[in-house]
């Protein structure tokens, strides 16, 4: 019994597959061989590095255009076809592509039936019994390609396809629509896919729970039962990452120096399962919290270290486990040599969390942090405020972890008015890294914006313009098989209109960042003793104060969210015989200064202050 893995362009090519890792690992352990093919390398190195990455990080998803592209194999090119998709989903003023950027759409959909006979020939796929595909963002066209390929000329093999783009009601659809898929797993697989191989290999019917395939002319689906549940993580063996490996050692050096190695720790959402936020999508129907235990993390990270040596890791995890600070963290933190890493995490941490993140190696975090405003994340569901999202901001920048974050608005029921608020807000943040990402909110199935969209206060949804360009389905077909979902509701067009201010400064704060010209907002140590405060947000001459025993004594109260009340309290401790009303005044000047910020009922300390000036105040109260 052979198997072969396939990872389908338009895959990221700096690093492996978690999923095919995960299952050639598990197929391996039953004592069947499993080989995986990155074709997603094949065609970085047939389109270019650049074009490559303009579809993994600059194309919009919900344009598709990976997956156009391939349907134009897939279908047979047609007149007009590319003049109807420019019009209809690039011209899409909110979700479209620039004619300026279009090129690579183009040159892609060149080389696709030249890619594809690569991808074919490369191998004799008539050696394996079975070929399984793996579908995540847009892998789908390309893979069903491929699959009808081997389909034609090798009809005894069996072809699975899995993934992301194949969960829960899509799965059905794409079994009911492409006759050549033999199986389609509609979830997890770690546990039936090594069980439908081994049925397959002792010549068994049974289909594992989990699994869409064909009787006959019907397809059916032999269900998963609730009382099985999932996997257990710990039992899960460490990804084979041997195959992508030898690849970049034999075809693609250059991979090595930007590559980082996948690995999960928890699966599921631990606040999702509480309060599922608005517009996420993810988890699809498997939202619950599952962790591995801290030991088993770190004897997997071990391994992997030991197979192919010193890599960062990028956990998959949607979010870190708050356990993990009791025993993973202080174990990492403790090593003499720790391993770069990411993790997302809730933007709910405190100063001491942050800190052991770094202690820990984790350099780079997705902080969850997709807007400021204190109605906007009620409406999120996010449970913070935006006080804690500046404080967390500002805490990672401190203590050296990059925090990615976005901006993300056009909610039916959010405030008008934050519009304004925020971008004076984020003008204040100028010396912070800025968001990656400002746009309006993309509608994902599985979201309760998707799911209770008429709850939510959306008129109107339908699958995204793309879809129709890629599969030639009836509307009702693509509303069960889409991910991503145009809508409307009566605030539209206000919410472009004040959302293009947001846009239109956060751009400049981007290209400012790449040429390293944020101005900074700091604290430092003055050299005849005390602290001076640094203003140069504003690429004005950057102005600067000795700083005052009140003011001082105010940025540390104000360091994590805090009342206003509470904040003078504080100050007043600290400060010793300064009177009330000095420090009344002297918040009321940091405030308008925009040192200090007030968000809703809190205050939070935009300034960085320096870990010597906590050291100092520390020294005095003993």
């Amino acid at each position: 019994m052979r198997v072969a893995l396939v990872v389908m362009p338009l895959a990221a090519v700096h690093r492996p597959s978690l999923a095919a890792g995960l299952l050639q690992a598990a197929v391996k352990t039953r004592g069947l061989e499993c080989d995986t093919k990155y074709f997603n390398v094949t065609l970085w190195k047939m389109l270019g590095a650049e074009a490559y990455r303009f579809f993994c990080q600059e194309a919009p998803m919900t344009a598709l255009a990976g997956e156009w592209a391939f349907a134009q194999a897939f279908h047979g090119r047609r007149e007009g076809a590319r003049e109807a998709y420019a019009r209809e989903v690039l011209d899409h003023p909110v979700w479209g592509l620039p004619s300026a950027s279009r090129a690579p759409v183009w040159a892609l959909e060149e080389l696709a039936p030249a890619f594809l006979r690569v991808a074919f020939e490369s191998c004799d796929w008539g050696q394996y019994e079975l070929v399984g595909f793996t579908s995540t963002f847009e892998q789908t066209m390309p893979s069903l390609c491929l699959a009808r390929m081997i389909r034609e000329r090798y009809p005894r093999v069996k072809l699975v396809a899995g993934g992301a783009n194949f969960e829960a009601g899509m799965g059905r659809q794409y079994m009911e629509r492409f006759e050549f898929l033999d199986y389609v797993a509609t979830g997890e697989a770690d546990v039936s896919f090594p069980r439908l191989c081994e049925n397959l290999r002792e010549g068994r019917d049974e289909v594992p729970p989990g699994f869409l395939y064909r009787d006959g002319g019907a397809v059916r689906e032999s269900p998963r039962r609730k009382e099985q549940g999932y996997a257990s993580l710990d039992a899960l063996p460490t990804p084979d990452y041997e195959d992508f490996f030898r690849l970049v050692r034999t075809s693609a050096p250059e991979l090595a120096a930007r590559m980082w190695l996948p690995l999960e720790a928890s699966r599921g959402c631990w606040w999702g399962e509480h309060s599922h936020c608005t517009f996420c999508g993810l988890n699809g129907e498997a939202m619950t919290f599952r962790r591995k235990s801290w030991r088993r993390v770190v004897n997997e990270l071990e391994e992997v270290g030991r197979r192919h040596g010193a890599a960062p890791v990028q956990y998959a995890d949607n979010i870190l486990a708050m356990d993990y600070f009791k025993d993973l963290l202080p174990h990492w933190a403790a090593q003499p040599e720790r391993t770069e890493k990411f993790f997302e995490i809730k933007s709910n941490l405190k100063r001491r969390q942050v800190r052991l993140l770094r202690e820990a190696g984790i350099t780079c975090v997705q902080a969850g942090v997709e807007t400021l405003a204190d109605g906007t994340l009620k409406v999120m569901r996010k449970g913070v405020s935006g006080a804690q999202n500046v404080a967390l901001l500002r805490w990672c920048q401190e203590l050296g972890v990059d925090s990615l974050w976005n901006v993300i608005y056009g909610f039916p029921r959010e405030d008008p008015e934050d519009y304004a608020r925020t971008l004076a807000l984020l003008q204040k943040l100028a010396h912070l890294r800025p968001p990656d990402i400002c746009s309006p909110i993309r509608m994902d199935r599985f979201s309760p914006n998707h799911t209770s969209w008429r709850e939510q206060g959306f008129t109107r949804i339908r699958p995204m313009p793309a879809y129709r360009h890629v599969f030639p389905f009836p509307e009702e077909t693509l509303h069960e098989l889409a991910y991503y979902f145009d809508y409307e509701h009566p605030r539209w067009g206000e919410v472009l209109e004040r959302g293009a201010a947001l846009q239109s400064f956060i751009s400049q704060w981007q290209e400012r960042h790449r040429r390293r010209a944020n101005g900074e907002l700091a604290v430092k140590p003055h050299w005849q003793g005390g602290f001076v405060l640094i203003d140069s947000r504003f690429n004005v001459t950057p102005a600067s104060e000795r700083l005052a025993e009140a003011t001082v004594a105010l940025l540390l109260a104000c360091d994590a969210p805090t009342s206003r009340e509470q904040a003078l309290r504080t100050a007043a401790e600290a400060s010793g015989a300064t009177a009330p009303e000095v420090l009344e005044r002297e918040l009321a000047r940091l405030l308008d200064r925009g040192i200090i910020a007030s968000l809703g009922s809190l205050l939070v300390t935009l300034a960085m202050l320096p870990d010597g000036l906590r050291m100092e105040r520390l020294a005095r109260a003993h």
